[in-house]
């Protein structure tokens, strides 16, 4: 079927699921209700992005002609989907969102066959081949890569911004290596379009307003790390494994950091909070939409540090050891945001806007 077929096809499905599913949402009780702590938005909202992205995705391999490699991928994504569709309606809690990742995880190592063999010449000494180690390896790094988009979905669009970057971001690299792109990559960014449009609200979207919810972005975190892991691993690659850190740079270091503060304080890496960027970066400017847009040209612009270095050949272990000194940096900081915005604020407003700022987040130290 033509490309112009199957992204029209895919467009439709997911905005028609988007539109019908909204309605059986509130009939089911499939709602993301507002809280005083962590949930500031104004309305009961619909957790129906992810089945929504999830049909048009299905319809658009269906009707390609799906590799054995994309049945198991439609069969990994329905599993979340419908553990996390579980999830967002009887908050089942951690644990189930686990089993479901290392469920899916497993499908796509041991189904599908998608795994990292090999870490590249990653600390200067000659290629890392993982033999044995592998399919564990790989079901870690699933594991963890589909956390890091479950939990930077903290504000609209920013899930799915991030999924769209790292998109483009291999999308580039196919076309520089003169490769097809896998049609998982082309069929996903469609997909994602009416989801984004309503979520953000964009015009054709107002007043339909839907959440990923985590059914939602843990699909994107299985597509990303699927991806990454496939046109790292396939011969002749056109992505390294230190490129594909890059690419997804913000979640990763989020995560890291958000987790390792937590566990520094004696609590679950998993307990919720609002420690993210997203959070610190909202109370900065009071405009969840500014936050985004710094939060995407962030995510762009380190994205594009790790394009530049593979395009250029860099040593993987420069990029390496630039990605750990940038974690550093991004930990010292996001341990004391307030330190940071006073110094930036100081000059423009002396000493009115620091303290202010400072009680605004106060709670993070807490």
């Amino acid at each position: 079927m033509g490309f112009i077929i199957v992204v029209v096809i895919t467009t439709a499905v997911t905005w028609v699921a988007l539109h019908f599913m909204s309605g059986v949402a509130y009939r089911i009780g499939l709602l993301d209700h507002p809280n005083q702590t962590r949930k500031k938005h104004q309305q009961s909202t619909p957790l129906v992005g992810g089945i929504a992205i999830y049909s048009g995705l299905a319809a658009a391999l269906l009707l390609s002609t799906p590799t054995i490699q994309e049945l198991y991928f439609l069969l990994a994504g329905a599993f979340l989907i419908v553990i996390g569709g579980l999830d967002d309606r009887f908050e089942l809690g951690v644990r189930s969102r686990l089993l479901a990742q290392l469920t899916a995880a497993l499908i796509m190592t041991l189904g599908a066959g998608v795994v990292i063999e090999s870490l590249g010449d990653l600390f200067g000494l000659g290629e890392i081949k993982l033999g044995l180690w592998a399919v564990p390896f790989t079901t870690f790094a699933i594991v963890g890569v589909i956390n890091a988009f479950n939990m930077i979905d903290g504000i609209d669009g920013l899930a799915g911004s991030l999924t769209l970057l790292a998109l483009f971001g291999m999308g580039y690299l196919c076309w520089s290596g003169g490769q097809a792109m896998p049609t998982l990559l082309w069929v996903t960014v469609p997909a994602l379009i009416p989801y984004l449009i309503c979520n953000l609200q964009l015009p054709g979207g107002r007043h339909k307003k839907v959440f990923l919810g985590d059914a939602g972005s843990m699909l994107l975190g299985l597509i990303v790390v699927w991806l990454l892991v496939e046109l790292s691993q396939q011969a002749p690659s056109v992505l390294s494994p230190v490129t594909a850190l890059w690419l997804i740079a913000i979640p990763l270091l989020d995560t890291l950091t958000v987790m390792a503060r937590r566990l520094g304080c004696g609590l679950s890496p998993f307990h919720p909070d609002r420690r993210h960027l997203h959070h610190v970066l909202v109370r900065a400017t009071h405009d969840a939409r500014q936050a985004l847009l710094l939060i995407i040209l962030m995510s762009a612009t380190l994205a594009g540090i790790g394009l530049l270095g593979q395009e250029l050949h860099m040593p993987e272990a420069v990029m390496l050891y630039g990605g750990v000194g940038l974690l550093i940096i991004y930990y010292r900081v996001l341990s004391r945001p307030w330190a940071l915005f006073r110094q930036l604020r100081a000059p423009a407003s002396e000493d009115t806007t620091a303290p202010r700022f400072k009680r605004a987040i106060g709670s993070f130290r807490r």
